[in-house]
C-alpha cells in the first residue's frame, strides 16, 4: 500500500494546506461558545445593547471567515483528491498495458474496469473526505472536551465517557462492515463483466431467443449486490441511532448535573449553555467521522485492488533472451522443438508437443477443429504467451530476436476478432507503428487488404469516421481494414488468424494473391490460421491440429493423402459448396 502514497508529492502542498485550512476553521468554530457563554452571562443581565451589537458582529465576522476559510480548504483538498486519482489513473492505466497477456486474463478485463474507474473513484472520494476531516474533527472533539474541562471539570468526565462510547460503536462497526464492503466490490465486478457480456452479445441472446434467461441471470447478480448493499446499509444505519442515543443521554446528564452546580453556585447558565453547545459540536464532528470512517473502509478496500495491480510483475520487453539455437540452418524462419502450453486453471494442456520448421519466404498454414489450439498457437508465435515447456525460435535473414520488444516488432498479428478503434480509418491503420505513415503507404496497404474500393466510397475516405469498435463497418469490412493495419507495420511475420472468414471466396481469393506477391516482395512470412481448406492450398506447409496435438503437417496435396481428418474438412466443404 506504501506504493501509492508516493502520488501525494505531486501535490505536496495541497495536500498540506487543505488540512490546515480546516484546523483553523474549527479554532474559530470553538471560539463560539465561549461568545455565547459570555453574551448569556455578562452582558444580557447588564442589558449592554452595544457590547451585545459588537458580540453579534464579532460571531457573523468568525462566520464570514470561517466560510472564506472553508471554501479554501474544500478547493486544496480536492485538488489534491482529483489530482491525486488522475494522476493514479494514469499510472494504473499504463501498468494494466504493461501487464503480460496471461495475467490481465487471470485479472478479468471486467475487474480491470472496475478497479481503474470504481475503486480509484471511491479512493478519490475517501481521501477528499480524509483531508477535510482527518484534523479537524479530532481537534474539535478534543478541543471541545479541553474547552468542557476548562468550564466544568466535573461535567467533562462524562464527555470523556461519551467520546469513549462512540469511538468503541464506530471499531466495532467497521470491524463488521468492511467484509461486507469487499464483497461489495466483487459483486461490481461480476455486474460490470455480464453487462459487457451481454451487450456485447446482444445480437446472439436475440437470435437464440435468450433474453428472458440472460435477463434473468443479471438479475439474480444483481440481488446478490442488493443484499450486500442492505446488509451495509443496515449495519452503517445504525451508528447514527448509536451515536444519538449515547450523545443524548449525555446530554440530559449534563443538564440535570449542571443545573444542580447552577443551584450550589459553582455553574452559570452560560457556562452551561457553552457545554451543550461543546456536546453537539462533539456530536457533529463524531457523526462526520463516522462517515469518514466508512468511505475510508471503502476506499482502504479499493487501494487494496489497485494495489493487487500494482503487484504484478509487467512484461520486460527489453530484457534480453537467453541464447537461443537454431542449429545452423541460415535459411530457418521458424523453429518449434516440443512446445506444450496450458492455461491457467486448465485440466489439460492446449497444446502439446508441438514441432514444426518453417523456411525462408515459405507460407504456413494452420487448420484444426474449434479448441484444437490454433489461437494458442498464433499467441505463441506472437509471444503473447509463453510456452511451459519446449523451445520455439523466429529468425529474420538469419538473426534472432534480441529481446520481447524486437519479437513484436516483427510480429504483425491480425486477430480473430476484427478490433477497431474510435477515431477514423487513417488512425486506426496508423495504430500499428510508432509513425504516421504517407497516404500512398496506406493505400497501398488498403489495395493489398482489397479493402480500397469500400474506403474510397467513404465521405472523406481515409479521415472518414470509425465508431468505438467499428460499428459503422460490417464484419468483412471491419477484417479487411485490420488486415491493411497488420500489412502497415511491414514486418517480417504477417501472421492472419482466421481473419478472413467473413470473406466470400472471391475477395478471398484476391486477397491471398496479393498478400502473396506483398510477401514475396518484401521477403516476409506469411502464416495463416484458416477453417478453409481452399485458402490454404498453396501453403508450403499446413499444420493440421487436433485437439492440442500436431497430427499431420504437410502441403495439400500430401495431407489429402495422409491424414484422415484433413482429408475429411476438405470434402465437406466441397461437399458444402457443391450445394
Amino acid at each position: 500500500m506504501t506504493a501509492l502514497f508516493h502520488y501525494f508529492k505531486r501535490y505536496l502542498k495541497e495536500t498540506i494546506l487543505g488540512p490546515l485550512f480546516k484546523l483553523l476553521e474549527a479554532s474559530f468554530e470553538l471560539l463560539v461558545p465561549i461568545i455565547i457563554a459570555r453574551i448569556v452571562d455578562q452582558i444580557i443581565p447588564q442589558n449592554n445593547e452595544n457590547h451585545l451589537l459588537m458580540m453579534i458582529f464579532l460571531l457573523f465576522g468568525l462566520a464570514l471567515v470561517g466560510i472564506v476559510v472553508a471554501i479554501t480548504a474544500q478547493y486544496f483538498s480536492s485538488k489534491s483528491a482529483i489530482g491525486y486519482t488522475q494522476s493514479l489513473s494514469d499510472d494504473l492505466f499504463a501498468k494494466i498495458m504493461s501487464l503480460p497477456k496471461e495475467r490481465r486474463d487471470r485479472l478479468g478485463t471486467s475487474s480491470l474496469v472496475t478497479r481503474m474507474i470504481s475503486d480509484t473513484y471511491q479512493m478519490q472520494t475517501g481521501i477528499n473526505q480524509f483531508l477535510r476531516l482527518f484534523l479537524r474533527s479530532p481537534f474539535i472533539v478534543f478541543g471541545a472536551v479541553i474547552m468542557a474541562f476548562t468550564i466544568s471539570p466535573k461535567l467533562t468526565i462524562f464527555f470523556l465517557i461519551m467520546v469513549v462510547a462512540l469511538f468503541v460503536v464506530v471499531f466495532i462497526m467497521s470491524r463488521l462492515l468492511n467484509p461486507i464492503y469487499g464483497k461489495i466490490r466483487h459483486s461490481v465486478d461480476h455486474l460490470v463483466d455480464l453487462t459487457r457480456e451481454q451487450l456485447e452479445g446482444v445480437r446472439v441472446i436475440r437470435a437464440f431467443g435468450r433474453a428472458d434467461s440472460e435477463a434473468q441471470a443479471f438479475q439474480d447478480e444483481n440481488i446478490r449486490y442488493k443484499d450486500h448493499q442492505l446488509s451495509a446499509s443496515v449495519l452503517s444505519s445504525l451508528v447514527g441511532p448509536l451515536t444519538f442515543i449515547i450523545v443524548n443521554l449525555t446530554l440530559v446528564v449534563v443538564i440535570w448535573q449542571g443545573n444542580l452546580l447552577i443551584n450550589d453556585s459553582t455553574l452559570t447558565q452560560g457556562m452551561l449553555v457553552a457545554l451543550i453547545n461543546y456536546l453537539l459540536q462533539i456530536l457533529t464532528e463524531l457523526l462526520k467521522m463516522t462517515m469518514l470512517v466508512t468511505s475510508l473502509n471503502q476506499s482502504f478496500i479499493s487501494a487494496k485492488r489497485v494495489q493487487e495491480v500494482f503487484d504484478k510483475t509487467s512484461e520486460l520487453l527489453e530484457a534480453p533472451f537467453e541464447a537461443m539455437e537454431t542449429k545452423g540452418q541460415e535459411d530457418l524462419s521458424i523453429l518449434a522443438e516440443n512446445l506444450t502450453f496450458i492455461y491457467p486453471n486448465s485440466a489439460k494442456p492446449s497444446l502439446e508437443n508441438i514441432s514444426f520448421t518453417l523456411r525462408k519466404g515459405e507460407f504456413l498454414g494452420i487448420i484444426g477443429g474449434t479448441g484444437s489450439g490454433k489461437s494458442t498457437l498464433v499467441n505463441l508465435l506472437a509471444n503473447l504467451y509463453q510456452a511451459q515447456s519446449g523451445q520455439l525460435v523466429i529468425c529474420d535473414n538469419g538473426k534472432i530476436p534480441k529481446h520481447l520488444k524486437e519479437w513484436r516488432d516483427w510480429t504483425a498479428v491480425v486477430p480473430q476478432k476484427a478490433q477497431l478503434f474510435k477515431g477514423s480509418i487513417r488512425s486506426n491503420l496508423n495504430l500499428g507503428s510508432d509513425i504516421d505513415y504517407a497516404d500512398e503507404d496506406l493505400k497501398d496497404a488498403l489495395d493489398i487488404a482489397q479493402a480500397s474500393e469500400f474506403v474510397e466510397n467513404k465521405e472523406g475516405q481515409l479521415d472518414a469516421e470509425v465508431d468505438a469498435f467499428g460499428g459503422n463497418f460490417s464484419g468483412g469490412q471491419r477484417q479487411r481494414l485490420t488486415i491493411a493495419r497488420g500489412l502497415i507495420k511491414q514486418a517480417p511475420f504477417l501472421i492472419l488468424d482466421d481473419s478472413s472468414s467473413a470473406l466470400d471466396f472471391l475477395t478471398e481469393s484476391r486477397l491471398l494473391a496479393a498478400l502473396h506477391e506483398d510477401r514475396r516482395r518484401n521477403n516476409g512470412q506469411l502464416i495463416m490460421v484458416s477453417q478453409r481448406t481452399r485458402s490454404l492450398k498453396s501453403a508450403d506447409k499446413i499444420l493440421v491440429l487436433d485437439q492440442g496435438y500436431l497430427i499431420a503437417q504437410g502441403k495439400h496435396e500430401e495431407l489429402l493423402e495422409t491424414c484422415p481428418l484433413y482429408r475429411d474438412i476438405h470434402y465437406s466443404q466441397e461437399s458444402q459448396e457443391a450445394k
